[in-house]
């Protein structure tokens, strides 16, 4: 099964924004806008690990909890041999 990327933008498209940001910079007060773009990140970020977290919680609980039942069981087992 091939693995699924986790990268939101590529490697292209990030350098394309980023030189389509760097046009503007001197436009903005750089300090202000670093703030805004932090905040604005940190906003989305938390938006969507609460999605994720919402939508996945119950799975990754369940997984963690049947291996460490099977872990368990496995000591118990070897221990009464």
């Amino acid at each position: 099964m091939k693995k699924q990327s986790k990268k939101i933008l590529s490697k292209e498209t990030a350098i394309a924004l980023k030189a389509e940001l760097s046009k503007y910079s001197d436009t903005f007060n750089v300090s202000e806008t670093q703030e805004l773009v932090q905040e604005v990140v940190e906003s989305v970020a938390e938006n969507v690990l609460k999605e994720w977290i919402h939508s996945n919680m119950d799975r990754v609980v369940k997984k963690s909890i049947k291996e460490e039942l099977n872990t368990i069981a496995k000591r118990k087992t070897s221990v009464k041999k």
